[in-house]
């Protein structure tokens, strides 16, 4: 099933970001230009203090759980991201005055300045909105994967399913390439989550992964090879403990090595996942009347200076009466 973004759908999210961007200018006028640059602060470190928490969540969820986390994180995020916002928000409506409290050209200069980081604040709510629906498309693509892998139909991930059509509207077209260059986060970043989930639900994909140059290299680093065979890792793992992994000694001295976090830094994360999701090519046999023959060594044909592998291969022909 695949699922098509919509152009009506891209329409209203544009008519959607043009109301929010003129309210904006109209709050940051009333606000005036002190609050406004507060409510900025105040934007950019509800951004900070969200995406942690997203973060952490979502590792969290992950490790005790096989379903892709997709509403947790979310939530986390928001919820610590309005409370800085509304907390700084408040202090500053105690301390400072709005446009209306001042007049004459005070009051328009105010008003001006509020407006003006009425627009900065609108433009930067819609630049993380960019990156908010193609994340949550992503996780939507995530789960489906999930779903196939697990054998599920996905008339239970409605959910899912309307994330990647409104991610995939949002990309449609022309203008969907300029939002997608306009995003901090690249395209690899989006698609990286759902090949992992890919590569997670496939033994021979998971093999492929750790065949794969890169990955050797990392595993042949001294401090993953003390991981791997640590025994407490591996008991705190089935556990589905994180306490023991953050105190072990290897993953501090794995933390802690310069060569191995320069190898992490230059590991190819998407050639891996290409390479773990590629098909093998069978191999192929020769056929035909060729046979293959091994050369004595007492045979007086035999020619050491001889240094040809071909000379090894006797064809012989094959009589058919």
């Amino acid at each position: 099933m695949i699922v098509e973004g919509s152009a009506q759908w891209q329409q209203y999210i544009f008519i959607a970001a043009i109301l929010f961007l003129l309210w904006e200018i109209w709050c940051g006028w009333r606000l005036g230009a002190v609050r406004g640059l507060l409510r900025l602060a105040a934007l950019f470190c509800a951004w900070i203090g969200g995406s942690t928490a997203a973060g952490a969540t979502g590792t969290v969820v992950a490790f005790f759980s096989k379903v892709p986390p997709l509403i947790e994180p979310a939530v986390a995020g928001l919820t610590v991201g309005i409370g800085i916002y509304i907390g700084i928000s408040f202090v500053a409506g105690l301390l400072f005055k709005k446009t209306d409290d001042h007049t004459g050209v005070i009051r328009l200069g105010f008003g001006l300045g509020g407006a003006a980081c009425g627009v900065i604040y609108g433009l930067l709510f819609l630049w993380a909105g960019i990156t908010l629906i193609r994340g949550m498309g992503a996780l939507g693509e995530l789960r489906v994967v999930q779903a196939r892998n697990e054998g599920r139909t996905l008339s239970t991930e409605n959910s899912a399913l309307f994330l990647i059509k409104l991610k995939e509207s949002l990309e449609l077209g022309v203008t969907g390439k300029n939002l997608k260059k306009a995003d901090p986060l690249p395209t690899a970043f989006y698609d990286n989550i759902v090949k992992i989930s890919m590569v997670a639900g496939s033994q021979d994909a998971i093999e492929r992964f750790v065949q794969y140059p890169g990955t050797l290299k990392i595993i042949a680093n001294p401090h993953i090879a003390a991981l791997i065979q640590d025994p407490a890792l591996e008991k705190a793992a089935e556990k589905k403990n994180i306490l023991p992994l953050l105190q072990n000694k290897h993953v501090l001295a794995a933390a802690n090595d310069p060569q191995l976090l320069s190898q992490l830094k230059e590991f190819d994360l998407t050639g891996a996942l290409n390479y773990a999701l590629e098909t093998p090519t069978p191999p192929r046999y020769a056929t035909g009347p060729k046979v293959a023959t091994p050369a004595s060594p007492n045979s007086h044909r035999a020619k050491p200076h001889a240094t040809n592998t071909s000379s090894q291969v006797i064809t012989t022909p094959v009589h058919t009466n």
